[in-house]
């Protein structure tokens, strides 16, 4: 199979990988995308789905986890020598296929690779540089049927490789974790990446996502507090998943004692020993009881959105 150019008469339609091409970011790192990504990706394969799971971090935390060291480090391991013009890198030519690899899990894996920064000065001269890679790698594999899904682990800072992830199917789910800085984090990516990406094409925010919460919630700490604001915005309130979802009636329940469900994504050593050891928690940790979120997140990339 050869790759689609933008110097070939025929444009290929991204509009089809919308919704299709899903990328979980927000600009500040450490708020636990790594295992919400890698989580998802093995969801929605469960379900019976093609997934494609891509690393875009330069820092490859997730290539490093699942063993794609020396991935990581090959030189020819590298989005330009598929997506742009070949003599800029003086070697031979790519294809999507051969940046892929087969893990022990139901998805393939593209690992990330340590010099991302050429790339992203690469990309700098391109025209429309904010859809190579959608044109140029995931459209060529979704047009031959050979993935249904893409998932992207994004770097959690701006950066034009970070744009190609949020372009390709105008689709992303956006992680939070508790504390002020999450939620400025939240402010800088709605403002300076979805409101832009709304304004000029079809982009949706499928889900936000309290993440990496560990405390109780009938007195006033950091996870109460961004699950109240968030619950209480109505920009923010509609987009969370139902196991983020709280009411008033549920706040007093809390706070008589009888609510003993808390929400949001726990902290659980089945999911950062999933990670560590190189697995998503359902392989490292069957009986976990955060994996029935992620099969809700799975549910809400294939319906477009969440329940509302």
């Amino acid at each position: 199979m050869s790759t689609m150019s933008s110097s070939e008469n025929q444009e290929p339609d991204l509009s089809r990988l919308e919704g299709r091409a899903v990328m979980f970011d927000v600009l500040k790192g450490g708020y636990g995308k790594s295992a919400l990504s890698l989580n998802l990706a093995d969801r929605l394969a469960a379900r019976g789905h093609d997934v494609l799971y891509l690393d875009l971090d330069p820092n490859g935390h997730v290539s490093f986890a699942l063993g794609y060291d020396d991935v990581y480090h090959d030189g020819m391991h590298d989005y330009g020598f598929v997506a742009l013009d070949r003599k800029m890198y003086g070697k031979e030519d790519a294809e999507p296929e051969h940046m892929i690899y087969e893990t022990d899990f139901e998805f393939d894996f593209v690992p990330s690779f340590d010099d991302m920064e050429s790339f992203e000065a690469a990309l700098k001269d391109e025209p429309r540089k904010e859809e190579v890679l959608a044109r140029e790698f995931l459209y060529p594999l979704y047009d031959s049927g050979e993935y249904d899904y893409f998932i992207m682990d994004g770097g959690g800072e701006r950066s034009i490789i970070a744009d190609n992830g949020f372009y390709a199917g105008k689709s992303a789910i956006l992680p939070l974790a508790p504390g002020e800085e999450a939620l400025s984090a939240m402010r800088r990516t709605w403002n300076r990446v979805v409101q832009p990406l709304q304004k000029n094409t079809s982009f949706e925010v499928l889900a936000l996502v309290p993440n990496l919460l560990s405390k109780r919630i009938d007195h006033q700490n950091d996870d109460r507090v961004l699950l109240e604001r968030l619950n209480a915005s109505d920009r923010f309130s509609e987009l969370l998943p139902s196991f983020a979802r709280f009411t008033e009636e549920d706040w007093e329940t809390v706070d008589t004692g009888e609510y003993t469900d808390l929400p949001g994504i726990r902290e659980r050593e089945g999911i950062s020993g999933g990670v560590s050891n190189g697995m998503p928690v359902a392989t490292y940790d069957p009986e976990c009881d955060q994996i029935v979120h992620f099969d809700e997140l799975a549910r809400i990339v294939e319906q477009g959105g969440v329940d509302r």
